[in-house]
């Protein structure tokens, strides 16, 4: 069992290390376009979600040959690769057990929710598309005020608290706008915020999970 919480702890940081890097690739195939300005030429880091590099054809009408598959395929393996994480944490990794289960059921389920962000392009299936954004981000914000409540009861203050708690506060206003149906750079720029802070938090996961071969996590 100590190997494969080793080896899902792997298997978590190359998923999210997959991820940044293909999206990033992704960002130069994009075919052009905003939500607000279709004219613009390539990827617009400040002004294009992250969602419209897995359209099959972009806001300009040029179609995403290579930017849709390389993000959607990314996308998927991360959520295939974040439920693995949860699964690789063991029933040892937060006290009391019913902590740890909470966390599961939720990591999962957020998990299975950006597994389907990645299956569902934006301009194709947008009701399911969004229906997975939601799958991912209200559960993990769930999980990330179990993290914090272990935290605080226990008077851990340390770097991973911290982040914890920086990215609930950004998830927490992202939701917020989706919530009040709020549509501008500012929401793409949080959401460039929740996801690249996620993508560090998970990390910091990983290398938790990991200590558990040396020191448990009590």
């Amino acid at each position: 069992m100590k190997n494969w919480r080793r080896i899902g702890a792997i298997i978590g940081s190359i998923g999210c290390i997959e991820f940044v890097l293909f999206s990033t690739i992704a960002m130069f195939f994009y075919g052009g376009g905003t939500s607000w300005d279709k004219s613009t030429e390539g990827y617009t880091f400040w002004h294009n979600v992250l969602s419209d590099l897995g359209r099959t054809v972009s806001y300009s009408g040029v179609p995403n040959t290579v930017s849709s598959p390389m993000f959607n395929i990314a996308l998927s393996l991360f959520g295939i690769c974040i439920i693995v994480i949860y699964l690789s944490m063991g029933k040892n990794f937060l006290r009391p057990y019913w902590l740890i289960l909470f966390i599961l059921i939720g990591g999962i389920i957020s998990g299975i929710g950006t597994v389907i962000i990645g299956l569902t392009p934006d301009d194709k299936l947008s009701d399911y598309h969004m229906l997975g954004v939601w799958m991912w981000a209200l559960p993990l914000f769930a999980v990330l005020l179990l993290f914090i409540f272990n935290g605080v009861i226990k008077r851990i203050y340390d770097n991973f608290l911290f982040v914890t708690c920086t990215l609930a506060l950004a998830l927490f206003i992202h939701i917020g706008q989706g919530v009040t149906g709020m549509w501008s750079p500012t929401v793409v720029i949080t959401q460039k915020i929740v996801v690249y802070l996620n993508i560090i938090w998970y990390l910091l996961i990983c290398r938790k999970i990991s200590a558990q071969e040396i020191t448990p996590i009590s």
